[in-house]
């Protein structure tokens, strides 16, 4: 259920800072988009959520591992419109979250 809310905490942050969103839990060659947007310069993004209470020293690959980073390029090769793929962190303790953006991570 965290997870649920992450996303909807995450939609609802990317609308209000102008992204469009087109679809939320999108599934594309076997694999789930979390999001999938158009930031406001207009490329298509798909985006990663992940809920954590905080970000320690370790980078985006580190927390998705080698397995999620394939995938999710698999992703973008399986719909070529994809421009990037970003990874949006929900932190902190619910009621409280503040996001980080992760641009282009895969």
């Amino acid at each position: 259920m965290r997870g649920v809310r992450a996303e909807q905490i995450a939609a609802a942050a990317l609308a209000a800072a102008g992204w469009r969103i087109y679809a939320r839990n999108h599934r594309i060659a076997g694999l789930e988009i979390d999001i999938l947007a158009r930031d406001p310069r207009g490329q298509l993004v798909a985006v990663e959520v992940r809920r954590r209470a905080q970000l320690g020293a370790e980078g985006p690959f580190a927390l998705l591992g080698a397995r999620k980073v394939a995938a999710l390029r698999r992703q973008r090769d399986a719909l070529p419109e994809i421009t990037r793929i970003d990874l949006l962190f929900v932190l902190g303790e619910p009621g409280r979250e503040r996001l980080r953006l992760v641009r282009g991570i895969a």
